[in-house]
């Protein structure tokens, strides 16, 4: 996560603070605890630190600029629709929000990590919470998209389109209630620190070591383990039925499903695996050096950019190799003033709420 960066800062200071405390300027040589106490100084952070201002502004620029168009782009063509939009393209809504909040916080931690935090207490601890909130919510979301699509297509039954209409509303409803509660420690323990060692203020945590544990844990199984192992089990029975199936339209959908996860998987298991293994070094469990120490801060900050990636990826995975949102999104165009060169004729009217999903989705509503 972006917070990492402080996180490790705030660590440093603490263990360099407990040196101080603890070890005499006119400590004996002879004495074994001296040696114990003083002969493990803070590790530099110049060449970490030195990364981090090179490369995350720069990373975060670019990442803001396409994730704020591609999901603005989702947003617009779903809220054009004339119709009730489909529980897909509810849950597609909340996911292009969740990624547009996400995004919109990179600019702030790009600043702080090229010069220092200058926003203040108060909004370091709305961009915290923004982030690690849409960052729930889209996993849970992915899982809930997931978990739809499995039960149209492996068991047809749609739990959301003939059900009530409110019914897909309050599962969004509950999801961003979840996050708000993952996000209640960005709250109450994020603020403006001024590090005199760093000579610098950054927006850091101020709890103990173990509740930083636990909150990485709980980031690891409820914001990935979790939604991938849903999508996982999801997606495998989905590929089992289209796999029966014969057709085109089942064919590109089977691509459209094992390219979902796969992406899932391959951005954000880098990130969490680095994570797991400064945390295993946190509890003692993998011994810890200022080497080891400087190749992991550099790790996160190059895995979690590749995480912020799934946020731009999303409306190319989830929209634009959809069909029909390609038709929808040149409509839109149109209907703002683009010339129309492909002689584009309006689709024909449905009676049901068709999504602007995918093969998958329509593959679903045919029969299967």
């Amino acid at each position: 996560m972006v917070l990492e960066i402080s996180e490790r800062q705030e660590l440093h200071v603490s263990q360099y603070a407990f040196l101080l405390e603890n070890c005499s300027s006119s400590y004996d040589y002879g004495e074994n605890e001296s040696d114990i106490c003083c002969d493990s100084p803070p590790c530099p952070q110049d060449f970490s630190l030195n990364f981090d201002r090179a490369f995350l502004p720069v990373l975060y620029s670019l990442l803001f600029l396409l994730g704020l168009l591609g999901n603005g782009a989702v947003a617009a063509v779903l809220l054009s629709q004339r119709v009730a939009l489909s529980s897909t393209d509810t849950f597609l809504l909340h996911l292009a929000v969740a990624d547009v909040l996400l995004v919109l916080t990179l600019p702030l931690w790009a600043v702080d990590a090229a010069v220092q935090w200058v926003f203040g207490s108060g909004l370091c601890k709305v961009a915290g919470a923004l982030f690690n909130i849409n960052f729930y919510a889209g996993a849970l979301l992915l899982a809930c998209i997931s978990f739809d699509r499995y039960l149209s297509i492996v068991h047809a039954t749609q739990l959301y389109r003939r059900g009530p209409p409110v019914r897909v509303a309050l599962t969004c409803i509950i999801i961003w209630g979840l996050c708000l509660l993952f996000a209640l420690p960005d709250l109450i323990f994020l603020s403006a620190h001024d590090d005199e060692r760093l000579g610098a203020v950054h927006c850091q945590y101020s709890f103990p070591q173990v509740v930083r544990t636990a909150l990485r844990l709980l980031q690891l199984v409820a914001g990935f383990l979790l939604p991938l192992l849903v999508m996982a089990y999801c997606y495998a029975r989905i590929l089992a039925v289209l796999l029966l199936s014969r057709g085109q339209r089942r064919l590109r959908a089977m691509r459209l499903v094992v390219v979902v996860v796969v992406a899932f998987a391959l951005c954000w298991t880098p990130y969490h695996l680095v994570v797991l293994v400064d945390t295993l070094m946190d509890l003692g469990a993998l011994a810890r050096n200022c080497g080891r120490e400087s190749r992991i801060d550099v790790a996160k900050s190059v895995t979690s950019g590749l995480g912020y990636m799934h946020c731009c990826l999303n409306p190319l995975l989830y929209a634009f190799v959809g069909i029909k949102f390609r038709e929808r999104m040149w409509m839109l165009l149109v209907r703002l003033g683009c010339p129309d060169q492909r002689g584009h004729q309006r689709p024909p009217a449905s009676s049901r709420r068709d999504s602007s999903w995918s093969e998958t989705t329509e593959a679903s509503y045919s029969g299967l």
